[in-house]
């Protein structure tokens, strides 16, 4: 019996000035890969930057036009140029034939506005398509009600939507839970076993939705010994952080290897997610979730721990991190029977039936 046929897509890959890819998309990929290879035929269509990175197991892999470079100057006609990149890698993508089911696994707003104005399904009719969703909508701004409608009418198009956060049910006929990561022992179990140091780390991506400047006063007041490692968009953001740095805080711009993160992440007492609920409501963190994986503390807005339904030390306002015995209070425990909900043969088999169903 012939395997079915998927095809990943991911028209949005970040990379640094030397290409290398920025952010959790490599991982992504690869993990998404594993799930589904036991069962289907597994290609990838991605920016160039993804496919320099992804591994031998796919049985295609298609070269999208561009790369969206993170270390340009954010200029209005910058973000006019990337969007039309993406527009380019989306109808690209849309392309390619040949494939049972075309999963769009990384998504933004521009994909869902893309295909209000043009079809997807063009000649093949039989292909079934789905769509991965990071955030429920957007938020309380008066564009919030354009902006979603084009969003949810956009989804339409999908036979079947992915979503990382639970509370985002009812935005499509037809949806799933899944969750950003997934659980394998014999990945993340070594790490456990790491000896818990004194500090607090803050890792990953660092953009306008994490409220650095206001973080790093924190613990500038309180003296708790705090690392804030990742890669910075805004190269001047960076450099004005540094000036007048407290003794206690190390900030370093790069891109921590998959190894160094998560010995960094599993050797801290606590985890600082200091996003901007403002911009960040209703999404869900990979590092929250692998800080559970990792028996870190998680130190984040109360929305967030509630949204995504993992235990650590919340705060309503971050200028609550400036007094040193708010690091005393016992965390919100996890259950940890709560990892098997991110179990990996659990969630595979739930993503390969709900395919099935389509």
């Amino acid at each position: 019996m012939r395997m079915k046929k998927v095809l990943l897509i991911d028209y949005y890959g970040i990379c640094d000035k030397d290409g290398r890819a920025v952010g959790h998309s490599p991982k992504v990929l690869e993990e998404y890969s594993t799930l589904l290879g036991d069962c289907y035929t597994v290609s990838v269509a991605a920016s160039p930057c993804l496919i320099k990175e992804a591994g031998e197991q796919f049985h295609d892999k298609y070269t999208l036009r561009y790369d969206i470079y993170s270390d340009r100057e954010m200029s209005v006609r910058k973000r006019i140029q990337d969007k039309v990149r993406l527009f380019f890698n989306i109808n690209e993508a849309l392309k390619l034939d040949g494939y049972d089911i075309y999963w769009f696994y990384k998504t933004d707003f521009f994909l869902f506005f893309f295909l209000c104005f043009r079809g997807i399904r063009q000649d093949r009719k039989s292909a079934k398509y789905m769509a991965q969703i990071y955030q429920a909508g957007f938020g309380q701004s008066r564009l919030a009600p354009v902006l979603n409608w084009f969003y949810r009418r956009g989804m339409r198009k999908f036979d079947g939507i992915t979503y990382a956060q639970k509370d985002m049910a009812g935005l499509h006929p037809n949806m799933m839970y899944f969750p950003d990561y997934y659980y394998d022992p014999g990945k993340y179990q070594k790490y456990r076993k790491a000896e818990k140091q004194e500090k607090a780390v803050c890792l990953g991506t660092m953009n306008t939705y994490k409220r650095l400047q206001e973080l790093i006063e924190a613990f500038g007041s309180n003296g708790y010994p705090l690392e804030i490692k990742g890669y910075f968009y805004d190269k001047n953001y960076y450099r004005n952080l540094r000036e007048g740095l407290a003794q206690n805080i190390v900030l370093e711009d790069r891109i921590l290897s998959e190894e160094e993160y998560y010995r960094t992440l599993a050797g801290a007492k606590y985890i600082v997610l200091p996003y901007d609920m403002g911009q960040y409501q209703s999404r869900t963190s990979g590092v929250l979730i692998e800080s559970l994986f990792l028996d870190t503390v998680a130190i984040a807005p109360k929305q967030l721990l509630a949204e995504n339904q993992i235990g650590g030390i919340g705060y309503d306002r971050i200028e609550e991190l400036k007094d040193i015995t708010f690091l005393t209070r016992i965390p919100v425990s996890n259950d940890h029977d709560r990892i098997k909900e991110f179990d990996k043969n659990e969630i595979a088999g739930r993503l390969t039936g709900f395919m099935n169903s389509l």
